[in-house]
């Protein structure tokens, strides 16, 4: 088996196309993100991404049969912008296949005339968020001012790991513009509500409408997750304040 196999399934003639990442990342944002804009624009697979720097197993399906694991590569067209999607259930498992899987995804990508690139995930910040912000970066001061008039807030600082960063590096190289846009998160919870937010931005920016409902309402199931997240580090840390005074001596006088 070569160390990366592209099956094509069809080759689609895209007009001005945007790849779209959304693999899986910090709190699955960007995947959350990704399927559900595959799952609403109804998107057709052109492309399987298979490599042994991908976990080697393989996924039973819902009929029973089984799916060796690979990337899958979707198109859609709009009236403005056609959109490519990069999909799949894994990343690559080392650094070298992370470098690997980007840059023969972005051969693909420029075979088919994509100069602009969004990649989706989430910022970990360890903490509850009720209303989450879009952090974000790009390959040039252009974007970024761009990106700010969407609301989209920028660090100065950090690092974007995988091939949300990836594809923004390696693309830069090739003349592509590039931007990430990332959901804040808790970090250890499935975020839906992050998920959406990041669809919110990226869509007013593409000027395409996509429907909400459903990614709605699993941001519904993730607000109740938080709470009583919430709720129990709150329920935690009483105890832990209750242990410490009792711990602490008491001087009498």
């Amino acid at each position: 088996m070569e160390d990366i196999r592209v099956k094509i399934l069809e080759r689609p003639e895209l007009d001005n196309p945007v790849l779209i990442e959304g693999l899986p990342g910090i709190g699955l944002v960007g995947k959350l993100a990704g399927d559900h804009l595959l799952d609403e624009l109804e998107g057709k697979k052109f492309a399987e991404i298979y490599s042994f720097y991908l976990p080697p197993q393989v996924n039973i399906q819902r009929d029973n049969t089984v799916e060796l694991v690979n990337m899958g590569l979707y198109y859609w067209r709009s009236k403005k912008n056609d959109i490519i999607l990069l999909l799949g259930g894994f990343q690559g498992l080392t650094p070298e296949s992370q470098y690997r899987l980007s840059d023969k995804t972005l051969d693909i990508a420029e075979e088919l005339g994509v100069d602009r690139i969004f990649t989706l995930g989430g910022l970990g910040t360890g903490s509850i968020t009720r209303n989450p912000r879009v952090y974000g970066a790009a390959t040039s001061r252009k974007l970024v001012k761009g990106l700010e008039e969407y609301g989209v807030v920028f660090r100065g600082s950090g690092a974007i790991f995988g091939a949300s960063g990836l594809l923004l590096g390696l693309g830069m190289d090739r003349g592509m513009d590039a931007v990430c846009l990332m959901g804040e998160t808790h970090g250890q919870i499935i975020d839906a509500k992050s998920a959406e937010a990041v669809l919110n931005v990226l869509t007013r920016i593409l000027d395409i409408e996509v429907d909400m409902t459903k990614l709605a309402e699993k941001a519904k199931e993730t607000e109740e997750q938080m709470a009583r997240v919430s709720k129990m580090i709150d329920e935690q840390k009483k105890v832990m304040d209750r242990q410490f005074s009792m711990e602490q001596p008491t001087y009498i006088r």
